[in-house]
């Protein structure tokens, strides 16, 4: 992660960096941004945030919020957060990725979002993407979201001193 926020990219960016989480907490599976949104937010993170349990970002308002995202903080650093669904075996892992995230990635859309993306690997990619997201376990989501939210307030931090 602190590869992918070095403190002269943030500098260049005029030191603004913006976390956009895309989620909903409707289904457990999903539900990892915005959990991971409302964490960075109590926190106090030293950054904007979208997308929280309360304000979340899901397919129904994510082009709006993308659209604001991108003409309000147009020098910032955008680092995305979401669920992802992948191998067995990649299940609770994180991924950062250096070309931001895929949001309707299950629904097949390819539209990357951000500068920095940070994937969290929920469950099985299978043949029925919404039945795993539905069936995740909503107190492993919530732990998996404390990871990446201490993975993501400790690279800002240091990134920004």
């Amino acid at each position: 992660m602190k590869k992918f926020l070095k403190k002269r990219e943030i500098e260049s960016k005029e030191k603004r960096i913006v976390i956009v989480c895309f989620g909903t907490p409707q289904v457990p599976g999903d539900a990892l941004g915005p959990k991971v949104g409302t964490l960075l937010q109590e926190w106090g993170a030293p950054c904007f945030v979208y997308g929280t349990e309360d304000r979340p970002i899901t397919a129904k308002n994510m082009s709006e919020y993308m659209c604001h995202v991108e003409r309000v903080h147009k020098n910032a650093v955008i680092l995305s957060v979401d669920a992802s669904l992948g191998k067995k075996e990649k299940i609770g892992q994180i991924t950062i990725r250096d070309d931001g995230v895929c949001p309707a990635g299950v629904k097949g859309e390819k539209r990357r979002f951000g500068d920095v993306g940070l994937l969290g690997i929920v469950g099985e990619s299978n043949n029925e993407p919404m039945k795993e997201l539905l069936t995740t376990k909503a107190d492993y989501i919530s732990k998996m979201a404390y990871k990446v939210a201490v993975v993501i307030k400790e690279a800002i931090f240091e990134a920004l001193v």
